[in-house]
């Protein structure tokens, strides 16, 4: 009854603490739902009751009644009470109570314009020093960054267990942005600032939840509508011939889009990817800096994900 997420275009919650967020998110619009069903027809009937036409001669002395003052004292005690009751408590929940590293997969992540550079520590567990260069690199001094794995714009991570994620910049202010976990956290160059989530959707799973049908033109301003690129096939489309001509769980590149548009298919059945946005104008090229978030059904699934990544 409560939950407004999806009448407010919020998408779709993956992580395990989306849905006291959500709530609280919801009590603060129905807040605002109260105010606006109270104060605007007080405000209206202010305006008659008090009009320049009934009232030439300002009253010095103003309105005796304590109505409008109870009012404000409901206001001020309701939004005490969201604040006391339900947002501090999230907020120190998710800012103070940080899972243990030992039982947690910890990555950093430094970012540039415009790329998110995720650095996962290999078997020992433990990150070597990494260059601030561009591209940014593991420094080869250091021993324990022997195993450490660079990998671009993809955060991996494994369903139901808690993300330990350290955040730096190693040039200008960045917002690490995780909607379907509901992490936002600005970079500051200099400083480095953790933040912690516990996916518990799949990527397999998230794409069967947001799966629709896309149609495909030739017209750019059809598929602005929708990035294609951010899109993964969720069904082999097949030509005329029998050729495949996009596989399961393909990504719908632009040249994808062309050669189905060619063959004829109208639409498609596709599902996005969770995402990793910059929330901060960060130069030029901001629109650019995007991720993705693949999370894993198992351990086992993760590390070979990895391995593809190790040369």
């Amino acid at each position: 009854m409560f939950d407004l997420a999806e009448f407010m275009g919020m998408p779709l919650d993956a992580s395990g603490h989306g849905a006291p967020i959500d709530s609280m998110m919801g009590w603060v619009h129905w807040l605002m739902v109260a105010l606006f069903v109270i104060w605007a027809p007080f405000f209206l009937y202010t305006l008659y009751r008090f009009r320049a036409t009934k009232n030439p001669k300002a009253s010095y002395h103003g309105v005796k009644s304590k109505f409008s003052s109870y009012l404000e004292g409901g206001v001020v005690v309701a939004e005490g009470v969201l604040l006391v009751g339900f947002a501090f408590p999230i907020w120190g929940d998710i800012k103070n109570d940080f899972p243990p590293e030992e039982a947690s997969t910890v990555v950093n992540v430094i970012a540039e314009q415009f790329a998110w550079n995720i650095i996962y520590p290999g078997a020992d567990g433990e990150f070597g020093r990494t260059t601030l260069t561009k591209p940014i690199e593991i420094d080869a001094t250091d021993p324990r960054g022997a195993d450490d794995i660079i990998v671009a714009d993809e955060l991996h991570v494994v369903k139901g267990k808690p993300v330990i994620v350290h955040l730096m910049s190693r040039d200008v202010i960045h917002s690490f942005g995780l909607p379907n976990m509901r992490v936002k956290q600005d970079l500051i160059p200099g400083l480095t600032i953790p933040v912690w989530f516990v996916p518990e959707m799949s990527t397999a799973e998230f794409h069967q939840e947001m799966k629709k049908r896309l149609p495909i033109s030739d017209e750019q301003q059809r598929r602005r509508q929708w990035p294609p690129y951010r899109w993964i096939a969720m069904e082999e489309v097949a030509g005329a011939g029998g050729e495949v001509l996009v596989g399961m769980n393909q990504r719908l590149s632009t040249r994808v889009l062309d050669r189905l548009h060619e063959a004829g298919v109208a639409d498609i059945l596709a599902a996005p990817d969770m995402e990793i946005s910059c929330a901060q104008l960060c130069g030029g090229g901001h629109y650019s800096m995007r991720g993705t978030v693949i999370v894993h059904e198992t351990e086992e699934d993760f590390d070979a994900a990895l391995q593809t990544y190790v040369y």
